[in-house]
């Protein structure tokens, strides 16, 4: 018994010196948990490539993960990213520097070589690249803004030094139309990491679906289809290694942004491609622990009719006058948001009002319906996609519009992505996506409405071509707002797109981030410095 009562104290002594409570262990020796920001979008992103974004989210991340030349802000101007200057004496000649102290997150410092390799690339016909046409500004490409097949390269681009390069244009450009289409859009990739890689299998190479050498302040980590995708700090960014550890864009329903918010599981929402619904506007501005704030009139919901389909302009036009804006702008804004017939911002900076005004007129509609001749029984398919309630159900009640009048009018849902697809191939007879607006250029988006050669409605007309023509070759404000007023104006009497609204869309922060906000343009320029307080 002696025994076993010295074996019991023995065991019981040294008891707490084996299981010492977790919660003892000194704060020093804890793992801080990462800081982390959550963005609520309803897009999803698909790719990270510079070459193969065809939506506008997938454009913001990679341009988060390969930092473009310049980046716009709100003020109307632009700030210096991966440029140190953008300069021209001629404005056909740009002078283009770059800052000397990036570095890929590989080690290897970031040159002219990797810009003149990326714009290369976007202009190689063989690449694929989606939408190269912001380089068609540049000496030796063709409209589409691809370099002839015998070449190699463009012929205007001139390396100077390392980081030092020149871009001729084919005409005179605007030094700050030049920032938007080519410093904005150019977002430079590491040549010596794919360099070797045939053109043709580029845009589909193994580094894009995990790109482990960028540039930005933030380095990929992961990307779940249809779930979210996440960034990590990147400790080697030029400015200092950001203040946030993770950076995460959920990819929700509609109808979860709002609660996600409430519930703090979201830190913000991204206009444009995560919208709050505007039902949840009341809950989300009293939230105690959320700021929010109403945008300007940017994006403009864009109508489109595929005009090789309604190839009456009278149709068309019956169909805009169909549509009850105020009674939308009454019933679901509650008056917060601008209405519009054309399909470009208010903020441009040639825009024409008068064209912009809209009427309803049912009675109007039917006696172009009829003097058409256009078949009632005619089925049409509206395409709606279904990222954003708020547009679903507007899309509903223009459906209903429409059927007042006497048109034969189906709904059909689709994904965003499945969305564009058709868009892009002509496969829909109407469909409605938002269209955001440069201030200092739309001529990307009128070109997407009513180009001959590359447009996505059909519509051709040799004027239309022409004033398309003189915003891409001129300088001059006088001749450019002469343009742009005539388009505007065509637009409107032809109507081959309708401009229906551009929503005041309510944007919310938790109130934990003490540094960071959704801006209109350049949210994601100063990362490095967003930050939160738990």
């Amino acid at each position: 018994m002696k025994k076993i009562f010295a074996f019991c104290i023995t065991v019981l002594l040294a008891l707490p010196l084996s299981a010492k409570p977790a919660q003892d262990t000194p704060p020093s020796a804890r793992r801080p948990r990462p800081k982390t920001v959550r963005v609520g979008i309803t897009i999803d992103p698909i790719t990270v490539s510079p070459l193969a974004t065809n939506n506008i989210m997938a454009y913001y991340l990679s341009c988060i993960l390969f930092m473009p030349l310049v980046s716009e802000t709100k003020e109307e101007n632009f700030v210096y990213r991966l440029a140190e200057s953008i300069t021209t004496e001629d404005n056909q000649i740009f002078t283009i520097r770059l800052k000397p102290q990036i570095r890929w997150t590989d080690g290897e410092p970031v040159t002219a070589e990797d810009v003149i390799f990326t714009m290369n690339a976007i202009s190689n016909p063989r690449v694929g690249m989606h939408d190269p046409s912001g380089q068609r500004i540049i000496l030796g490409t063709d409209e589409k803004g691809l370099f002839p097949p015998e070449e190699t390269g463009l012929r205007g681009l001139k390396k100077i030094d390392d980081l030092t390069f020149t871009v001729e244009t084919k005409y005179p450009v605007r030094l700050n139309v030049f920032k938007v289409d080519i410093g904005t859009m150019v977002r430079a990739m590491p040549k010596h990491i794919l360099e070797n890689a045939d053109p043709a299998e580029l845009i589909n190479h193994p580094f894009f679906q995990k790109p482990e050498v960028t540039n930005g302040a933030f380095t990929f980590k992961e990307q779940i289809p249809l779930r979210k995708v996440t960034l990590h700090a990147n400790d080697a960014y030029f400015l200092g290694r950001p203040n946030i550890d993770v950076l995460e864009f959920r990819i929700l329903s509609g109808d979860q942004i709002a609660e996600q918010l409430l519930r703090g599981e979201i830190d913000m929402n991204y206009p444009g491609v995560g919208n709050i619904p505007i039902d949840d506007y009341d809950r989300v501005i009293r939230a105690p622990h959320l700021h929010t704030l109403r945008g300007a009139p940017g994006t403009v919901q864009v109508l489109f009719f595929n005009n090789q389909v309604l190839k009456d302009a009278e149709v068309r036009q019956a169909m805009d006058l169909a549509i009850d804006r105020d009674g939308i702008l009454r019933d679901i804004f509650q008056g917060e948001a601008f209405m519009t017939k054309t399909p470009v911002s208010s903020h441009i900076e040639f825009w024409n009002a008068a064209a912009a005004q809209y009427r309803f007129d049912p009675e109007e509609s039917k006696r172009l319906i009829a003097k058409s001749e256009w078949d009632l029984d005619k089925q049409l398919t509206f395409l709606v996609p279904t990222n954003d309630i708020t547009r679903e159900r507007i899309c509903l009640r223009i459906a209903e519009n429409f059927k007042a009048v006497g048109f034969n009018v189906a709904v059909e849902k689709a994904r965003f992505s499945e969305t564009i697809r058709r868009l892009e191939n002509r496969e829909y007879d109407l469909t409605i996506i938002g269209m955001p607006t440069n201030h200092f250029t739309a001529l990307r988006n009128l070109s997407y409405y009513v180009d001959s050669k590359s447009g996505r409605t059909g519509y051709a007309d040799l004027k239309m071509d022409q004033l398309l023509n003189t915003l891409l070759t001129n300088v001059d404000d006088e001749i450019l707002q002469a343009a742009y007023y005539e388009i505007q104006h065509l637009l409107a009497e032809e109507t081959p797109v309708s401009g229906i609204y551009s929503e005041l869309v309510l944007r919310a922060a938790n109130k934990r981030l003490t540094f960071g906000t959704v801006r209109d343009f350049g949210t994601f320029r100063d990362l490095e410095q967003w930050d939160i307080t738990d």
